[in-house]
């Protein structure tokens, strides 16, 4: 079995009984990480000196011995980025991949697309059949990687870009958002509004979204001395049709409710059509608002209000962040960029 090195170069797993010395044996003897230890030993004028003997010296003393053909196998798909996403329509997915590509087919890279879905089961077999292609580089989108997939991407030095909600446990840099700041600013702006029955709608998220949103959410409305109890999830698709289904029995629930908040602009549209099938009116009645702020926020009857995620920044952002990385220039280990309040129809009372 063969694990990449930063440059599609592999790094070797000791096989029981030979007795080998792996590349990732001599970063723990050091104290660094196996991508540290490859940029020394194949570039060693980019590495600290002082560093830079330590590893020699560690080398030296566990006899480690690169695996030069394997690295020259592997070195055929050293230009191939790999991207992770739940499912391809995930919100954003779509704007975010075509700046990644913009960005990084210019300097020669390949970039392979796959669905790993939301069950751990899936993401394993996922990234297991990742691996194989010995990528130069791996992107995921908001995805939440299960305890056996970070084991097994902790061991694999090639870089490792998280995008979507910004991370601070990525086991590699996070580019992205705070969710929790995006809903902070919509239930500020309702509630500035003279707007006091607010509930929630979250959809489908990996687990750091969901923790931001329920944070920003608790945080804002117990800021005002509000009850946050109104919420509703579901594992159901994001779609509009599940808006409408589901909106009708929060208005049975909560039939004082004078505000919502969607986490996504399909479902927000599915709430307007409750509203425009039930004879409510948006937003006399009910003012709906969401995150995402695509171009359907623009098109729906009336406009709806919504924060912005600027996913294709985002995208650009990220490509030119893993560019550093491929090119051993790390930069910040964490770039938050800023969502947007767009206040519209829905919510102008």
């Amino acid at each position: 079995m063969q694990i990449s090195d930063a440059d599609g170069s592999p790094k070797e797993k000791r096989r029981k009984g030979t007795g080998k010395i792996t590349l990732t044996e001599v970063a723990e003897f050091v104290g660094v990480s196996a991508m540290t230890v490859s940029r020394a030993l194949r570039m060693p004028e980019k590495v600290n000196p002082d560093l830079r003997d330590r590893i020699d010296a560690a080398v030296s003393e566990l006899g480690y011995v690169p695996n030069l053909q394997a690295r020259n196998l592997a070195s055929v798909h050293s230009d191939l980025i790999l991207v992770v996403a739940p499912t391809f329509s995930s919100p954003g997915f779509l704007t975010v991949s075509e700046s990644l590509q913009t960005v990084l087919s210019e300097r020669g890279y390949t970039m392979m697309f796959m669905e790993s879905g939301h069950d751990g089961q899936s993401e394993q077999k996922t990234f297991e059949k990742i691996l194989a292609y010995n990528p130069a580089a791996i992107i995921q989108f908001n995805i939440d990687t299960i305890e056996s997939c970070t084991k097994l991407l902790s061991n694999v030095d090639v870089p490792i870009l998280e995008i979507g909600a910004l991370n601070p446990h990525s086991i590699g840099m996070s580019v992205g958002v705070d969710y929790g700041k995006a809903i902070k600013k919509l239930v500020t702006h309702l509630a500035n509004s003279s707007l006091k029955n607010i509930a929630l709608l979250c959809t489908p998220a990996n687990n750091t979204m969901f923790r931001q949103v329920l944070s920003g959410w608790n945080t804002a409305m117990l800021a005002l001395n509000r009850s946050p109890h109104r919420v509703v999830t579901t594992h159901l698709p994001s779609t509009i049709t599940t808006g409408v289904n589901i909106f009708r029995d929060m208005m049975i629930t909560w039939d004082d409710l004078d505000a919502l908040i969607c986490t996504s602009d399909e479902m927000a549209c599915g709430c307007m059509m409750a509203c425009h099938s039930a004879g409510i009116k948006i937003p006399n009645t009910v003012s709906i608002a969401s995150l995402g702020g695509g171009a359907l926020s623009m098109v729906c009857s009336p406009s709806l209000t919504s924060v912005e995620f600027p996913w294709n920044e985002i995208g650009i952002r990220a490509g030119k962040a893993l560019l550093d990385l491929l090119n051993y220039m790390p930069g910040e280990k964490y770039i938050e960029i800023p969502s947007v309040l767009k206040v519209r129809a829905s919510t102008s009372r």
